[in-house]
């Protein structure tokens, strides 16, 4: 084998040693280009959600929702921070119903949440937080 081949041999190897690199590099490029843009859209969506259910107000949305039932029907109503334990008794079907509506649309979550029956009335505990 003369010098010249050996030569070409050699630089085609490279060559295509370069162009492996180089497709990998590209690859990994898009690949990372992909995830930073995911990531990026889930963190606005998870900004837009903590703005939509912020807990502005939750306190005076709380009060609106039991002035529907009489202040001899409330046992306990109590809101630390963000947390709100409420005992409610001697409810009829239709306050009871009212009052579980209004505070499913708030957006709150129930950790705990107990309706016990006692004849016709109904007595309801329930610990939210938000």
């Amino acid at each position: 084998m003369s010098k010249n081949s050996i030569f070409i041999v050699v630089a085609t190897l490279f060559l295509i040693g370069s162009l492996t690199f180089d497709f990998n590099q590209k690859s990994k490029f898009g690949n990372s280009l992909k995830q930073i843009k995911n990531e990026r859209a889930e963190i606005e969506h998870i900004a837009s959600l903590q703005q939509l259910w912020s807990a502005k107000g939750i306190k005076s949305k709380l009060d609106k929702v039991l002035k529907l039932v009489s202040s001899n029907k409330k046992e306990r109503f109590l809101v630390k921070r963000s947390k709100a334990d409420i005992k409610l008794n001697a409810l009829t079907d239709k306050e009871l119903n009212k009052v579980l509506t209004k505070l499913a649309m708030l957006p709150v979550q129930f950790k705990k949440l107990l309706v016990t029956r006692s004849g016709e009335e109904f007595i309801l505990e329930c610990l939210c937080v938000w």
